[in-house]
């Protein structure tokens, strides 16, 4: 049997040559390469790079997880030393968020288990970190390691051992710990119940204080205002702080008759007391009688706040108005209803707008509302037509707010002075031997007289 010649051409044979071997080869390997890079690229798109650096590393290796709220999300890519620091760099799987503030804790699953990093806070909201997050010794912590933790222990059963505070002074005497513990121990003997209903409340207290905390931050907060208020007005605060201790040195120094004034006082209550006994009755009945009174002046508040309201201005008014030379009141009565007399009257038929609130009135008003339409349409075409051109020369005119009076009133207009009280000039004083004896039809009265027909 001769053996297959490769090298031949033709047939199926010919794919099989040496040189397509090869290049077959070269092609799987170059394929194997760029899948590799593809997936390289692809894995590593979306992902976060996180370098942190721990003040130390322990149990934390190239491989270990790294989680948020336990979960992982990640591996730690490599450990480098770094003097007294360890860099620890990690690789967040894609599609995980994380906070711009997040920080790397080493955590202690148990005592003999590989650790982990932890990232916290888990994302809930706010500015985003960037892809690549370089955290330093601040933004790190690391877990006590169980050496420090023994190192610790032994180091305070020393203090307090026998060689520390607890060593006897050379007279047979206890220790200091060991009579505090026998101290303690004789003291809390059979108060345990109270101990627990101590501990009880002040758990309590302490719930109390929780549940109130933003009351007591107010408080607080409101306690920082009043101290920031006094310290702006710290001298009207010195003045008032000197002013009380004056106050105090002068009821010092008055004690004795202060204390004489309160016991005459007590004497005075004791008979206002015994009154009070003795006319029960009759302070009953008088605060009885002052109910309807009472009653009307709380129906009549608002016309009350009115005139209380007015009255300092009208006196100012009435104070203004008065001429101390000529001894008369400058004023003028206004009656705004002389305008339209035949109106006024029928106003007066709508008793629902003067007894507001009464039912009768009110009903009355409304049986009567087309004469009272009526009577104010005429009313107002009789005062138009007839009464309005005899205001200026009726009495009413000058009273009536719209028509002014025309004609000068004498002493009230500049150029027109009173005849009995005269100019300025004509009142000049004469010389004593010029002087007329007074009569009395010179003589200016006081009496005040009515002008231009008020």
């Amino acid at each position: 049997m001769t053996a297959p010649d490769l090298t031949q051409t033709s047939g199926p044979g010919r794919w099989f040559t040496p040189r397509h071997i090869v290049a077959l080869v070269l092609g799987l390997i170059i394929a194997l390469v760029v899948a590799g890079a593809l997936w390289w690229v692809f894995s590593s798109m979306g992902t976060t790079k996180i370098t942190a650096t721990f003040k130390r590393s322990v149990g934390i290796y190239e491989g270990s997880d790294v989680r948020i709220l336990g979960v992982a999300v990640g591996k730690v890519d490599s450990v480098t030393p770094q003097g007294d620091t360890v860099k620890v760099t990690m690789t967040v799987d894609r599609g995980i968020t994380l906070p711009e503030d997040v920080r790397a804790v080493q955590v202690i699953p148990s005592v003999v288990a590989d650790r982990y990093i932890q990232l916290t806070p888990a994302y809930s909201g706010g500015p985003k970190a960037s892809r690549d997050i370089t955290l330093d010794v601040n933004q790190t912590m690391v877990p006590v390691e169980v050496d420090e933790l023994y190192r610790s222990v032994k180091e305070l059963s020393d203090a307090l051992g026998p060689d520390g505070a607890n060593k006897q002074d050379g007279t047979g005497r206890q220790g200091a710990v060991s009579e505090l513990v026998a101290t303690s121990a004789a003291n809390l003997e059979g108060n345990g119940e109270k101990l627990g209903e101590a501990i009880e409340n002040l758990s309590k207290a302490t719930t109390t204080l929780s549940d109130s905390r933003g009351n007591l931050f107010d408080t607080v907060k409101n306690l920082n205002t009043f101290v920031g208020a006094l310290r702006e007005n710290d001298a009207q605060v010195r003045q008032f702080n000197t002013q009380m201790a004056s106050f105090n040195k002068f009821l010092a120094g008055e004690r004795d008759q202060l204390a004489s004034a309160l016991n005459k006082l007590s004497f005075a209550l004791g008979d206002v007391a015994e009154f009070l006994d003795d006319n029960r009755e009759q302070i009953g009945e008088t605060v009885k009688d002052l109910q309807p009174t009472t009653q009307a002046l709380l129906d009549e508040k608002n016309n009350l706040k009115e005139v209380l309201t007015v009255l300092p201005i009208t006196i100012s008014n009435l104070i203004n108005a008065y001429d101390a030379e000529s001894g008369t009141l400058s004023m003028r009565l206004t009656i705004p209803d002389l305008q339209d007399l035949i109106g006024a009257q029928c106003r007066l038929l709508d008793l629902g707008q003067l007894l507001p609130g009464n039912p009768q009135a009110t009903q009355f008003s409304n049986t009567l509302r087309p004469l009272i339409s009526q009577c104010e349409a005429l009313g107002k075409q009789i005062t138009d037509g007839v009464l309005e051109p005899l205001l200026p020369v009726l009495p009413f005119g000058i009273m009536s707010n719209n028509k002014l009076q025309k004609a000068p009133v004498p002493g009230t207009v500049p150029g027109n002075p009173d005849p009995e009280i005269g100019t300025p000039s004509s009142r000049t004083p004469a010389p004593p031997a010029a002087r007329a004896p007074a009569s009395s039809s010179t003589t200016k009265s006081t009496t005040p007289r009515p002008r231009g027909g008020n």
